[in-house]
């Protein structure tokens, strides 16, 4: 008996405790205040719609800045938007998509739930609000709104409205609108510039003194072509192109207060990067960039008194190597544009003699193509041409590199050379003098092109693969085939 008595005791007070917990939450369910109720979902605390908004003011307790935003409707319903903030500027130009989502964003309140309805604002901030938003209605009405602290997690801030003893939570992203100033609704469109109204750019380096000064050249199907003139006379490549680009139509991320002092820290004391945009009718403009700090360039146009910076996915081709910059190839044509190509080699020559129409192959059937005065429409059985392999090895002729300040030995004569013919039986002459054990100085109708290739860009074996040989190999390898060849089918024999 008294076994049981033993078991029955822990048992009791097992159900006792229960009971207790049981009778703590229905009473905590009853008493519970309006203070502690939490909502799920959002609560449309304020929303009022653009078309009936007068104006939108902010004030910042902090810095004692009040931002303002006035609309007004047109004769088409659209809404049109005016900065008229303390900071406020008529000549710089406001983004009308900055403030239209400054207004919507401070205009309309759907809070995440409600932490209290009891007043207690200084336990969120809200006896001392950072921010006081006041929209004024067209009907005459104000609302007024109250941002304080920020929630534990960062997520959210704590807001009321006047007149009303509730508080709520509302995206912490409201706080970040609410701090924009005049500097933040600018238009991001820094420049745009026509080519057609584009005379020259000069773009300059400073970590690797590179300078170049370019010529802009609308060509006959209205495309801007970019020709250098200074260090040297050749064409731009694409990375070039891109870069002018962005530059005559450059768009920011955003601009920045940057203090004097504070020049350094973003590499403006002493701008790594310098563009020249230089306009038809003389006037110009003029850009500074600096180098890279974590992910963006930071920069100011002469003449304005704003920074801004620009993230490096919005900009291309600063860092990029100046033979990238500049056409990669010495001579690069096209087929149809060419007569004849003469090369000498030593005591050694040949002749590539070509008649290709415009939009045609030089495997054409109409196409005349002779090496030497021989037919050569050679290919081997899938179809590849020698006489192709031939004419973009020297086509595609790439630089080394560059050397300006060289003074090239020419007693010794040239060691190679190519002679072009046009169909306006125009004749270039390109000629290649030693540097050194691997590589040529290049000179163009007897000037030195500041340039200089290496010696595989002539006498590369590509053995089967035909896309790196030499020019030199690259005849020899025709010559071969047209030696060789089966009915105008020649095979390169299996190697090893």
């Amino acid at each position: 008996m008294k076994s049981v008595k033993n078991l029955l005791v822990p048992f009791i007070i097992l159900i006792a405790l229960i009971i207790c917990v049981i009778v703590y939450f229905i009473v905590e369910n009853v008493t519970k205040t309006d203070s502690e109720e939490t909502f799920s979902g959002l609560i449309d605390v304020v929303y009022i719609n653009s078309n009936d908004i007068d104006s939108v003011s902010v004030y910042n307790r902090d810095t004692g800045h009040t931002s303002l935003v006035k609309c007004s409707l047109d004769s088409s319903g659209i809404v049109n938007y005016e900065y008229q903030g303390e900071d406020a500027n008529p000549s710089e130009y406001y983004s009308q998509l900055g403030l239209s989502n400054y207004v919507d964003l401070l205009s309309a309140f759907s809070c995440n739930s409600k932490v209290s309805s009891s007043g207690n604002f200084a336990e969120y901030g809200l006896d001392h609000p950072k921010y006081t938003i006041i929209i004024k209605a067209l009907n005459g009405t104000d609302t007024t709104v109250f941002l304080g602290n920020k929630s534990p997690d960062g997520a959210y801030c704590y807001m009321y409205v006047s007149g009303s003893q509730d508080i709520y939570t509302v995206s912490a992203n409201k706080l970040e609108q609410a701090d924009k100033t005049g500097i933040d609704f600018l238009d991001t469109q820094v420049l745009q510039i026509s080519y057609n109204d584009l005379k020259t750019v000069h773009f300059d380096r400073k970590s690797d003194a590179l300078s170049l000064d370019a010529n802009v050249v609308i060509t006959d199907s209205g495309i801007a072509d970019f020709v250098f003139y200074k260090p040297y006379n050749h064409g731009s490549s694409p990375y070039f192109g891109n870069m002018i680009d962005r530059m005559t139509n450059l768009e920011i991320a955003k601009y920045v207060e940057i203090e004097s002092q504070e020049l350094v820290k973003y590499g403006l004391d002493d701008p790594e990067f310098h563009f020249v945009l230089t306009l038809n009718s003389g006037e110009f403009k003029e850009i500074y960039l600096s180098k890279k700090v974590n992910g963006y360039f930071y920069g100011y146009l002469t003449g304005m008194d704003k920074y801004f910076m620009i993230s490096e996915l919005q900009m291309e081709g600063l860092e990029m190597p100046e033979t990238v910059l500049i056409d990669p190839y010495i001579s690069y044509c096209y087929v149809k544009d060419i007569s004849s190509i003469t090369c000498k080699y030593g005591d050694r020559s040949f002749k590539l003699s070509l008649d290709v129409a415009e939009g045609r192959p030089i495997t054409a059937e109409e196409a005349r193509v002779e090496l030497d005065g021989r037919n050569a429409k050679i290919s081997d059985s899938d179809g590849r041409s020698y006489a192709s392999i031939l004419f973009e090895s020297i086509a595609c002729i790439k630089i080394g590199g560059t050397d300006g300040s060289a003074v090239p030995d020419t007693s010794a004569g040239a060691v190679f050379s190519l002679s072009f013919v046009d169909k306006s039986y125009n004749t270039t002459l390109y000629e290649f003098y030693t540097r050194d054990g691997d590589s040529f100085y290049v000179f163009k109708n007897g000037e030195y092109m500041s340039f200089y290739v290496y010696s595989r860009e002539l006498f590369n074996d590509g053995g089967r693969d035909t896309y790196s040989y030499g020019c030199w190999t690259a005849y020899e390898l025709l010559s071969r085939a047209i030696s060789e060849n089966v009915n105008g089918i020649y095979d390169m024999p299996a190697e090893g």
